[in-house]
């Protein structure tokens, strides 16, 4: 299969979890980059005269409409079958996204569509974009996100994203991290390789879900460097086969997070046998090379 993906290039933004499972894709087809950062890209350039000077694509993919731009044209290309994977399709969210989004579907006319969470895949068929989307969850790049042999120097890590409606708890659960006087905690933003050694040099890692309580790609990023992760529960969790106490560990409010904190902080063997049981799992079930060939599949099932 020849396959265009149109995305930016985005291998040195701050989070290329992303842009790890788009090259994914050139290890299992015959895959053309095309987008800003990539070579041969020319902004604003129709994407049928792409198409046509590239020649011979079995498929065009678009990953996420806050990772693609809005390419001109799509909507105008009927003879290839287009693919989009929607990462961002929520309502209710306060940001303009969706809105933004309908409106590009509308546009674009594609002819399979994905979703990266379950209620995703619902907004998709319910909205009229699509009769069927396909649920096909965060993934991970397996030799970037691994274990190393770092002490862990750190008790608590909770880096993410704060002051958006979207993620409403997380404010509150990074003033109760910076809270903690007696044990050592990391809260810091930083650059993608500080991110993975700091996650693997901590005892305790912290998501919060959004509003919609989607799971995160912080559950795969964490759990494959084999770090131990709290979490507030998602959906898709036990769709996805994750396991309360056995891959990783669910909070249900502030206090309830902080006795958790406390007591994985210090029991050492707990915390070790969850995080390499939840290692294992996300290594095995939810890694790039298992979610292309799922893709994969799928496209030629229902294409």
């Amino acid at each position: 299969m020849r396959l265009l993906i149109l995305s930016p290039n985005q291998i040195y933004r701050y989070n290329w979890t992303h842009q790890l499972f788009r090259n994914e894709f050139s290890k299992h087809c015959d895959t053309i980059y095309y987008g800003d950062g990539f070579s041969g890209y020319i902004a604003n350039k129709p994407i049928p005269e792409v198409v046509k000077d590239i020649g011979n694509i079995d498929l065009i993919f678009t990953y996420g409409l806050k990772y693609t731009e809005p390419f001109l044209g799509l909507g105008e290309i009927f003879n290839i079958p287009k693919v989009h994977l929607a990462v961002d399709y929520f309502p209710n969210a306060t940001s303009g996204t969706y809105e933004r989004n309908h409106k590009l579907f509308e546009r674009d006319k594609y002819d399979l569509y994905f979703g990266v969470v379950g209620d995703i895949v619902r907004n998709l068929e319910k909205n009229n974009v699509c009769k069927k989307a396909h649920l096909l969850p965060f993934s991970i790049d397996t030799n970037i996100y691994k274990k190393y042999k770092d002490d862990k120097i750190y008790d608590v890590f909770s880096v993410f994203t704060t002051k958006s409606d979207t993620y409403p708890n997380r404010d509150s659960v990074l003033r109760l991290v910076n809270s903690i006087r007696d044990l050592k905690v990391f809260t810091k933003k930083v650059n993608q390789n500080t991110y993975i050694k700091s996650i693997n040099k901590s005892k305790v890692c912290i998501t919060s879900n959004n509003k919609f309580k989607s799971l995160s790609i912080k559950y795969v990023e964490i759990l494959s460097c084999g770090s131990f992760l709290l979490a507030d529960k998602p959906e898709d969790f036990n769709e996805l086969g994750y396991v309360d106490g056995k891959h990783l560990v669910l909070y249900n409010d502030l206090n309830d997070l902080k006795d958790k904190i406390y007591f994985y902080a210090v029991n050492n063997k707990i915390r070790e046998k969850i995080a390499n049981n939840g290692m294992k799992f996300v290594r095995r079930n939810h890694n790039n090379t298992t979610r292309v060939q799922q893709f994969i599949e799928i496209v030629k099932k229902f294409l």
